[in-house]
């Protein structure tokens, strides 16, 4: 299982599947991410994430909503709770976005991709890397 950001989720929905990516695995999006899916389609804000989705079909849009494991999974929450707390006390209280994505790359391949370099963030890349997780940027 391969763990991705909602923007990369996004973009392979389109159709648009990065060299980076491997085709081999199902893809996986941590439930804060897919949260933040959903909240920009039911209430976009002319932010990076509203304009992507705004270009969606309503198809691919039903997709986020209901989504198909041909596309992509989103990961159960309670396996990963204790996990993302340890990491969020660890580190000086990280929201919850930030840990859950960091117990699902810990959970699952040790690796975590994202759509964009600037979607990762600093923290979340220093933490990474103390924990051993790969950060890949799929272009």
């Amino acid at each position: 299982m391969i763990v991705v950001d909602e923007y990369l989720a996004v973009r392979v929905l389109s159709g648009d599947w990065p060299v980076a990516l491997p085709d081999t695995e199902d893809l996986a999006l941590p439930a804060s991410r897919h949260w933040r899916l959903l909240r920009r389609l039911h209430g976009p804000s002319g932010g990076q994430l509203s304009q992507i989705l705004g270009t969606l079909s309503a198809r691919d849009r039903d997709t986020i909503r209901f989504p198909y494991p041909e596309v992509f999974s989103v990961l159960d929450t309670r396996p990963l709770l204790d996990e993302a707390a340890q990491i969020a006390a660890r580190y000086g209280g990280l929201g919850w976005l930030i840990a859950e994505t960091l117990a699902a790359g810990l959970t699952y391949g040790k690796a975590l991709y994202f759509g964009n370099e600037r979607n990762v963030g600093r923290i979340l890349h220093e933490i990474a890397d103390d924990l051993g997780i790969a950060v890949i940027v799929a272009r």
